[in-house]
């Protein structure tokens, strides 16, 4: 059972954890509970804005992915299958770059000189 509430509230003092419990009450929700045991509970903040919100996602010597990024289905509450593309996405196309520095004998003290701009185009053609 999940409860999602925006951020954008107008009431400073409503309390998601409290409005879960209301939830809970409900005659339908209580049927599902009644007799069962919680054997755990967890909380999750989602960052939310959709695709037009996702920022650029490289920078010198680094790359924004998974959450950080804002990959999120905010309508279907999923993110776990975004933030592993995106995370094979930067591997693959930053270990090619890492590799050539190594082969070239070029010590990799500072990764600023590694640029992932090709990272943000394949993520966007990826979806």
């Amino acid at each position: 059972i999940g409860c999602v509430i925006g951020l954008e509230y107008t009431n400073p003092y409503l309390s998601p954890y409290h409005e879960f419990q209301k939830l809970k009450t409900h005659p339908e929700i209580r049927k599902l509970l009644e007799g069962g045991e919680c054997i755990g509970y967890g909380a999750r903040a989602i960052n939310e804005g959709g695709y037009q919100s996702v920022p650029k996602l490289s920078f010198p010597g680094g790359v924004l992915a998974g959450c950080s990024a804002g990959f999120v289905n905010v309508p279907k509450v999923k993110g776990s299958h975004y933030a592993m593309k995106s995370g094979i996405l930067a591997a693959e196309n930053i270990f090619p770059k890492v590799k050539q520095q190594i082969d070239d004998g070029i010590d990799i003290v500072d990764t600023k000189t590694i640029n992932a701009e090709e990272y943000d185009k394949a993520v966007r053609d990826s979806w």
